[in-house]
């Protein structure tokens, strides 16, 4: 018997055998990939309207870091005038007659924003949070807002044509976090799909308004770590929340409020 005819055989049929595997797999792979693009995604199996849903647009964000600011220590600002509070990280002050307050129109509110708060131009108009007793104007990190937190907005309040008093935070020295790096934002189709896969949302739920910015998700005495989040505000079974998912993480918790 040629012992090397027949060891070239084996190895003939070995790498057919293997070859013939390969095309099988690649095959499988190609079937399971048109089964997929021909199969209706999860969303569209619902009810969900996500009308309102931005388009979705590629980048990458990071991490923040800030530090609370001591209105103690801001030379402009005199505890004569304002009332400081909460370890001197938040103004409070109330209008008195006297004092010719701002309407509560969002115009007459900009201008007292502008002209009387510590550094006014860096928050901007809430209109989604904002409501007829409260106006909220968030501070900003570029074109991105700071979402539902004290500490990093002004807020008006007032219940008829003129405002009562108003509150502010404010974050300082905000920059990307050194030991984190910028990751791709998440689309917002995948996070709805996301809360309603983990039962967050029924299939009939109405996605009124969606946004992109940032949440402070831990605070000390002095310093704040924020991650970027989708805000969602959501009309569910005759229900209105405020979801917050993060926007660079699947693994990161859910916040809702009502």
């Amino acid at each position: 018997m040629d012992w090397k005819l027949t060891k070239s055989l084996y190895i003939l049929v070995f790498l057919l055998i293997n070859v013939a595997l390969l095309m099988m797999y690649y095959n499988k792979q190609q079937e399971d990939i048109e089964e997929i693009e021909n199969t209706p995604g999860v969303l569209e199996e619902t009810d969900i309207d996500m009308s309102q849903l931005p388009e979705h647009q590629p980048e990458k964000l990071n991490i923040l870091a800030g530090e609370k600011l001591d209105f103690n220590e801001v030379d402009e600002i005199s505890d004569d005038e304002v009332e400081i509070t909460n370890s001197g990280h938040i103004i409070h002050e109330e209008f008195d007659a006297g004092d010719e307050p701002p309407e509560m129109g969002i115009d007459a509110l900009q201008r007292h924003k502008n002209e009387q708060v510590y550094r006014g131009g860096n928050y901007k108009y809430d209109d989604v949070m904002s409501n007829g007793t409260s106006v909220l104007f968030n501070q900003y990190y570029g074109e991105y807002p700071i979402f539902n937190d004290e500490g990093a907005r002004v807020i008006y309040r007032g219940d008829g044509i003129e405002a009562m008093e108003y509150e502010q935070g404010y974050i300082t020295n905000l920059r990307e976090n050194s030991y984190t790096s910028p990751i791709a934002v998440r689309n917002p189709r995948q996070v709805v799909s996301d809360l309603y896969g983990r039962q967050r949302i029924s299939g009939e739920a109405v996605i009124e308004n969606a946004r992109l910015g940032y949440y402070i998700i831990l605070s000390d005495d002095e310093q704040v770590l924020l991650r970027p989040k989708w805000e969602l505000k959501i009309t569910d079974q005759g229900v209105e929340k405020m979801i917050y998912v993060d926007a660079i993480s699947e693994t990161e918790d859910i916040i809702e409020s009502e």
